[in-house]
């Protein structure tokens, strides 16, 4: 990251009477710092005390979209067994890579939701399932095959600029997500909760992107119990 922020510094430099080409070195200038606010956070996540390093599956989910929660758009949390199981919500490892990815997937849906957004888990013995919905308009057709690949976001016109002012691209923050959540050992797949060409009229609520992340139960799921010594008593 230091190599590119250098050499980034010294492209900008030597483009300074090329505009167009200067904003892409500027672009990766922001995106290499990026990058390093993305690993400082991680960082400071990884060094948890021991007893926070787990917690049940809907508080894993709610820490992650909590830093969208004021954004003005509606977060709707539905935690829950799939059909025929029993028994309460798995505890999960708070890994500081799974609260990163999901919460990059939560904030792509609320840059794009319109009033809404869906944040969906249910467990199997095998499995945990995670989908975010969110009631936009998709994910466009020509897109949906590149989705996590570390594309360079389009520029974008003053009618995107003003309808989604906090939207940072599908880019780079995407492609670490999907890379993060597929190193736990999730499997993604990106679809449209509805046809995109159907008129506003005519789409349901749901009607926008998903994006399901799937994890083998072991891959995910506490072991039984705290690893390394509890932490020691207060002394009064």
């Amino acid at each position: 990251l230091a190599t590119i922020k250098l050499v980034s510094a010294e492209l900008m430099e030597e483009l300074a009477d090329k505009p167009e080409l200067l904003a892409d070195a500027k672009l990766i200038r922001e995106q290499a710092d990026r990058c390093r606010d993305i690993l400082h956070g991680m960082g400071r996540a990884g060094k948890d005390d021991l007893q926070l390093r787990q917690a049940p599956l809907e508080s894993v989910l709610r820490e992650a979209a909590e830093p969208h929660a004021a954004r003005g758009k509606a977060l709707v949390f539905d935690v829950h067994p799939a059909f025929g199981i029993a028994g309460r919500q798995p505890i999960i490892l708070r890994l500081p890579g799974v609260v990163h990815g999901l919460r990059n997937l939560i904030q792509n849906a609320v840059d794009f939701a319109r009033s809404t957004v869906w944040i969906e888990a249910e467990w199997t013995a095998q499995a945990i399932v995670i989908r975010i919905i969110d009631n936009g308009d998709g994910f466009p057709l020509n897109v949906i095959g590149r989705i996590g690949d570390p594309f360079v976001r389009p520029r974008r016109s003053a009618q995107d600029l003003a309808r989604r002012p906090d939207y940072e691209g599908m880019g780079l923050g995407l492609f670490i997500a999907k890379t993060l959540l597929e190193r736990s050992g999730a499997e993604l797949t990106f679809t449209n909760a509805a046809d995109p060409f159907l008129t506003p009229e005519e789409r349901p609520e749901r009607c926008g992107a998903v994006v399901q992340a799937e994890w083998p139960i072991d891959a995910l799921a506490a072991p039984t119990g705290l690893t390394g010594a509890p932490n020691p008593p207060f002394e009064i």
